[in-house]
């Protein structure tokens, strides 16, 4: 079906009312849960398929997050319908208003390869909790998880309500074309901006998803030591890239550490490293991004693993020291398995490389000194920060999760999701009874006197 007449049909499907009721939206979310159950084992074998990872990891940060998201919805859901009073300005005494969240309406989901089911169906939990429709275009670059998506769509939901369209860098642009109500994209910066300019001719609001070289900082606390504290230190950081590897948006991209813990620390992630294996870590995904991530290699000595295999396009949980400071891998997001560690003077030198980089998604800083906390919160800014862990701000549902300038705008998860995708329309109503005359021309009063009865009725 062509995008323009898909389109229609989603509008016109959205026209009748049908996703609007509390009803309705909770048997949409009931409907996908339903699904993924159905396809668990089929998604789980894509997820292997597509990017070699493991049952448990597919499950944990694919399957279980949509799952907890959809559950937490509707549980809330009619909590966040709820309308919100509020009181009347001066003129419209006596009166009563109030604030309704209404669906923004049809919403094209634009989802990445690196998560390709938590990222595609976790905005599609907050459209189906506002009562809108979707349209959903999975990456072409994990084509098997899209292929068990759009059978799973097909049996749970209307084509009006819910839709797949599979296809290349060229069918996203057919579909940015189209006059959607709402545009939702995670992915590439670069991508990004084409996505913003397109909507743009709609004036489509957009929420833009996108990534950047997440920083950790490592500094200890006022009495200078790091101790038993830092194999933690080093398995958290470790953890946060091999996840995916390191194939995540907010994974830890770079550590910038005090020069006196540079060597113990990166001692410390080699051994991190090792300790988790290789047997369930994930592939790169395709051969351009292979090649890419492979060449950062070179920027650097490795001082833990290094090791690579071009046929099954995987890449060893890298350390990377000595690294020159113009080197690529440190200008570019790196989206791999390759870690550089940074010895720096002290704090201050580590703020300035942050202020002079775009702002990330996530900021990581391993400290138990209150004071730097409080000055990295004040002197940078990123969608989000962490302190003495990696990534695990972004695995609940009640706090929202986003980015700033470079690394994205706009917000969801939980709550965050369903205001992103509703609009707060005002609904007043007015007695005809009482119909005050100072209103209408010519004055029948001196500014004095307004003053005076504004001040009366506390405007």
């Amino acid at each position: 079906m062509a995008p323009a007449d898909l389109l229609q049909q989603q509008k016109s499907h959205y026209a009748t009312g049908a996703t609007r009721s509390f009803e309705a939206r909770r048997d949409a979310l009931r409907g996908l849960l339903q699904g993924l159950d159905r396809y668990e084992g089929e998604l789980i074998a894509a997820l292997h398929a597509d990017l070699g990872k493991g049952a448990v990891e597919a499950y944990t940060s694919e399957l279980f997050v949509v799952i907890g998201e959809a559950r937490h919805a509707m549980a809330n859901l009619s909590r966040w319908m709820k309308p919100v009073r509020h009181r009347v300005p001066f003129l419209a005494w006596p009166g009563r208003a109030r604030v309704d969240r209404e669906p923004c309406g049809a919403v094209l989901i634009i989802g990445p390869w690196n998560y390709p089911l938590q990222l595609l169906l976790t905005p599609l939990v907050g459209v189906l909790a506002a009562g809108g429709t979707a349209v959903l275009k999975p990456s072409e670059h994990s084509p098997r998880v899209a292929a068990v998506i759009a059978r799973l769509i097909a049996e749970s939901f209307h084509l009006g309500h819910v839709a797949v369209v599979s296809g290349d860098a060229a069918v996203s642009e057919s579909l940015l074309r189209e006059p959607f109500d709402h545009i939702f994209f995670t992915g590439s910066a670069p991508t990004g901006r084409k996505v913003m300019a397109a909507a743009a001719a709609n004036l489509t609001p957009v929420t833009l998803e996108l990534g950047g070289k997440c920083p950790v900082l490592v500094f200890p606390g006022k009495d200078g030591r790091l101790g038993e504290s830092l194999e933690v230190i080093a398995r958290r950081i470790a953890w946060g890239k091999y996840l995916n590897a390191g194939q995540t948006c907010v994974a830890p991209d770079h550590v910038l550490v005090a020069s006196e813990h540079h060597g113990p620390l990166v001692a410390a992630l080699g051994k991190a490293f090792r300790s988790f294996g290789l047997e369930d870590h994930a592939r790169i995904v395709n051969r351009p991004h292979y090649e890419r991530v492979k060449a950062f290699l070179r920027d650097g000595r490795a001082f833990h693993g290094g090791g690579y295999d071009d046929d099954a396009l995987r890449i060893d949980p890298t350390v990377l020291i000595d690294v020159p400071a113009d080197a690529p891998v440190l200008q570019e997001e790196i989206f791999g398995p390759i870690l550089p560690v940074i010895p720096c003077e002290g704090p201050d030198e580590a703020l300035t490389r942050l202020r002079s980089q775009p702002a990330p998604l996530a900021l990581y800083a391993f400290t138990k000194n209150r004071e730097l906390m409080d000055r990295i919160v004040r002197e940078t800014t990123s969608g989000g920060v962490c302190f003495n862990d990696t990534v695990v701000h972004i695995t609940g549902q009640s706090m929202p999760f986003g980015g700033v300038g470079e690394s994205g705008m706009g917000r969801y998860r939980g709550k965050a999701s369903f205001d992103t995708f509703t609009r707060e329309r005002i609904v007043m109503h007015r007695p005809l009874w009482i119909d005050l005359p100072f209103r209408y021309p010519p004055p029948r009063v001196t500014v004095d006197r307004l003053k005076a009865l504004m001040r009366f009725s506390g405007k």
